[in-house]
């Protein structure tokens, strides 16, 4: 059975190039700040609780005899990876997950040896996150939210009209609420209902204070006011 991706809505097949092989997926290295301390043996280190990007280098070939087509081919990929609309890459061995990936880049593809398989590769560079592909889902939030992955960057959306007082996890925003308000936590935008930045809508300090921790997550708001959550579940 072909190994197959997609990224950017597309999979390989559709542009008629074939993975080699099952691309290897590093480990995600975590950050710690390393303090030396005069008089101590070692180091210490702090965990800064983050994680470096990774990079998938993907294996393609494909074949063509005729040098116009390659080159035209080699056009068409470049576009397939530099014009991103959805920047999720799924493999065919593992699709209820997607990396999120930051940029991709194509290797050189050379043109010599006509009549016979031209390959290349592209090394995407990814957040160091699997999200699944049912914390995409957006659900009416209840009092109770269980996270049974790492600690994710939801989106809320308040609807109703007023000041509504949210408590996540003990800690309490209030928020100004003209028909719905959108929080972001991942990219650290409030928006109006019409998607322009609703400035001055809340007295959220930091974003942080508003991501889903691992295991149980408790929430209240103002009566009258309805909160549905984008989970965004994830897992290293």
């Amino acid at each position: 059975m072909a190994y197959n991706i997609i990224f950017n809505n597309k999979s390989n097949e559709e542009l008629d190039i074939q993975v080699t092989k099952r691309p290897f997926i590093p480990v995600p290295t975590r950050r710690f700040k390393e303090i030396e301390i005069k008089g101590h043996d070692g180091k210490y280190y702090l965990d800064e609780e983050t994680y470096d990007d990774i990079i998938i280098p993907t294996d393609f070939s494909f074949i063509e005899n005729d040098l116009d087509n390659i080159r035209s081919r080699v056009r068409n990929i470049k576009y397939w990876i530099e014009n991103v609309k959805n920047n999720r890459l799924i493999l065919s061995d593992d699709p209820d997950v997607f990396y999120k990936v930051c940029k991709a880049e194509l290797g050189n593809v050379t043109y010599e040896n006509l009549y016979e398989i031209q390959n290349f590769t592209v090394n995407f560079t990814c957040k160091s996150y699997q999200y699944l592909i049912t914390g995409q889902k957006e659900i009416q939030l209840q009092n109770v939210l269980f996270n049974h992955w790492d600690k994710c960057t939801p989106t809320y959306r308040i609807v109703g009209n007023g000041i509504c007082a949210f408590s996540i996890n003990n800690t309490i925003v209030n928020c100004t609420v003209n028909g719905e308000l959108l929080i972001d936590t991942e990219f650290d935008k409030i928006l109006n209902s019409d998607r322009t930045l609703a400035i001055g809508k809340t007295d959220i300090k930091r974003m942080q204070d508003l991501y889903l921790q691992e295991k149980r997550n408790t929430f209240n708001w103002t009566s009258g006011f309805t909160i549905y959550i984008t989970p965004k579940w994830r897992t290293i």
